[in-house]
């Protein structure tokens, strides 16, 4: 994004380095840091990685990074509720902008991704409110210089049918193109449910002169599955008294089960590259959230009953339109004797969401028997009435600036400022109900190169949220304040011959969590905290020609720090093992164009929720696959969970659990044209 003068490219030349997915270059779309250099942890992982590996969501992706939590499976409502990394959730970011629920249409619309960029731990100062966990930074694929066609059929377990194509190059001189599609028609290991999905990526390339060049990004994501609420605690992770519930058991009411959801995004922006080596882009991105859904839930079991599992449920109705506008000026001066690579900003942000919801009537869900599920009601449906219509408005502006300094040759250091304002006004069934939010956040990094590959660096950033807090009161009426969060990081990372990896240790806090008002549990008070601290190893190895590794390890204590409630205070993070492990291998069988593939992914045990004494067990899953190069045609093989481990993972709720996907395989042929 920024050009340099000769002196100082040489300055800031990037050195040789090998991360996951065999990326270099600059994190994000607008950091202008070299991934080498970033000082905060970073891992990736590229579309081709994807292939080998058999991926068939985001969750699944990031199995290869040590301290992520993979979530449910792609059969649960929204796979993105539960992918957290460090014990905490992510967010997932698309070329440098939050999508704002865009994620949530579809958790396997991989086909336009050319590469993952996972940045572990909070950072505002350049990506506004997000996540306390980190970010899943998603890289669109580009127009390529010249032409480029594929085409792919993927068949496996289940009925899995799919179609995808890529292809694009050159229109003119200064036009470039590429198409992205997918569209899949399969079903899945659960009773009633199937997986209709599609979606398509337009790009376009603009540059008229070597001073200005301009990109758009069009996408379209739909899915239509089953609204599937999952099994209940009572029957698979504790004991029933009769048997297990069947992974495969559809607890719901396939006749009141419907959830369909799109989303269109558009992004756009052009680099003015101007005199003296400055950059001006402007940005803007308008993204939809849109779904109906027909919701069972699992509550507890009945009374004197174990397997008799009650229930409630709704229809709801959302449509959000979000727009995000941005403008950077980026370039480099010497002061003071030393470089700086300067970039500042402003953002407005418009958010304008709505939900319409009716609730079931009181007993119109009579409870489902876990071991022998039989629907309720037909066609017809069960009784409805209103809840509520909520109609929000939330504008944003943020300012906020980041400058790179080389110290030497050898020391960089990173620091960044960014204030935000929100002004927040929603109105539920008429009653207005208007808040105003502000934050300050900032980072401060250090990057050392010690010689022969090792470097040292690290740092503190700062996070926010307003999602959990947002219409939120106490008792005296008083706003709640938006949710902060902050990381402290120290790591040594070695980039030599055919490894590189690194070694991390760090703190997260999430702090103003809502608790329990010791005056009235009626009523919140923002006293609450959350804490993870750990260490975590990653990296990857090229022992010999051919043959690849890539693996890792994390250890995370994740505590709540502060609580009022009795008996939480110190308690065990929700869904936060204690240690996690992944292993990944391919091997090439010479000049074949045969590749075999392998992979280990452990997860320890944890809690359900905050503070249970419900624990999930830890497991196990293996993987293996195979791929072969024929010319332009491709055949990659992958099954999954070989020895069909049965597992369940959590997505916030306390009566209920998803199960993992049993063993799957799935064979993928490719033509490039």
């Amino acid at each position: 994004m920024m050009l340099a003068t000769p002196a100082a490219a040489a300055d800031f030349a990037p050195e040789t380095i090998i991360v996951t997915g065999a990326q270099t270059g600059e994190f994000g779309a607008k950091s202008a840091i070299p991934l080498e250099r970033m000082p905060q942890s970073v891992q990736l992982l590229d579309s081709q990685e994807l292939i080998d590996r058999g991926v068939r969501s985001m969750g699944d992706a990031l199995r290869a990074v040590p301290s992520a939590n993979a979530g449910g499976a792609r059969i649960s409502r929204y796979q993105s509720f539960g992918l957290k990394i460090r014990g905490f959730a992510a967010d997932q970011m698309r070329n440098g902008i939050r999508q704002r629920y865009y994620e949530d249409v579809d958790a396997s619309a991989l086909s336009n991704i050319d590469r993952i960029e996972v940045l572990k731990g909070p950072s505002a100062v350049l990506f506004g409110q997000s996540a306390v966990g980190g970010l899943i930074s998603i890289v669109t694929k580009r127009p390529t210089d010249s032409f480029e066609a594929s085409a792919a059929l993927t068949g496996g377990s289940y009925g899995q049918k799919m179609a995808t194509i890529d292809m694009g190059g050159p229109v003119s001189g200064h036009l470039g193109i590429r198409l992205t599609g997918e569209i899949e028609r399969s079903g899945s290991f659960v009773d009633h449910q199937d997986m209709d999905r599609e979606n398509v990526g337009l790009m376009l390339r603009w540059a008229p002169s070597p001073d200005v060049s301009a990109h758009l990004v069009g996408e379209y994501v739909r899915r239509a599955t089953v609204n599937n609420p999952g099994l209940p605690v009572v029957g698979t992770v504790l004991e029933n008294g009769v048997g297990r519930v069947r992974r495969g058991a559809f607890l719901g009411e396939p006749e009141f089960t419907d959830l369909v959801a799109d989303a269109v995004l558009i992004q756009a922006w052009v680099d003015f590259r101007m005199a003296d080596n400055w950059v001006l882009t402007p940005r803007f991105q308008f993204n939809q959230f849109n779904t109906s859904l027909d919701q069972i839930r699992l509550l507890a079991p009945r009374p004197g009953s174990r397997t008799l599992i009650q229930r409630n449920g709704r229809r709801g109705r959302e449509d959000d339109d979000y727009y995000i506008g941005q403008v950077d000026l980026a370039g480099q001066f010497l002061a003071g004797g030393v470089i700086h690579k300067l970039l500042v900003g402003v953002e407005y942000s418009a958010d304008r969401p709505s939900f319409l919801q009716h609730d079931i009537v009181p007993g119109g869900v009579p409870p489902i028997d876990s071991m022998n599920p039989v629907p309720a009601f037909g066609k017809a449906g069960p009784e409805l009435a209103f809840t509520y219509l909520s109609l929000s408005s939330v504008n944003g502006f943020a300012a906020y600036a980041q400058d790179q300094i080389a110290l030497s040759d050898r020391w960089d250091l990173v620091a960044g400022l960014r204030h935000s304002l929100f002004d927040y006004d929603n109105r539920r069934n008429g009653v207005r109900n208007a808040d105003s939010f502000s934050n300050t956040s900032w980072q401060l990094g250090s990057h050392y190169r010690l010689g022969g590959g090792f470097s040292l660096y690290g740092g503190y950033n700062s996070g926010f949220d307003l999602e959990p807090v947002v219409g939120a009161r106490s008792k005296d009426g008083t706003p709640f304040k938006p949710e902060t969060s902050d990381q402290i990081e120290a790591a040594l990372r070695l980039a030599r011959g055919g490894f590189s990896g690194s070694l991390s240790v760090f703190r997260i806090r999430r702090n103003n969590v809502a608790t329990a008002d010791p005056q009235d549990p009626n009523y919140e008070v923002q006293e609450g905290q959350l804490r993870s601290r750990g260490l975590e190893i990653e990296g990857e190895w090229v022992p010999l020609p051919g043959w690849w590794l890539q693996g890792g390890y994390a250890h995370i204590d994740g505590r709540v720090t502060r609580n009022n409630t009795p008996g939480l205070k110190g308690a065990w993070m929700g869904d936060t093992p204690r240690n996690t492990a992944t292993l990944s291998t391919r091997v090439a069988l010479g000049g074949s164009g045969i590749e075999l593939r392998g992979g280990a992914y452990y997860v320890g045990e944890r809690a359900l929720v905050n503070g249970s004494d419900i624990i999930l067990g830890d497991y196990l899953l293996l993987d293996i696959g195979a791929g072969a190069r024929f010319g332009n045609l491709s055949l990659d093989a992958a099954l999954t969970n070989l020895t069909d481990r049965t597992y369940y993972t959590a997505n916030g709720g306390a009566n209920f659990v998803y199960p993992g996907d049993p063993r799957m395989l799935s064979v993928r042929l490719g033509y490039r044209f």
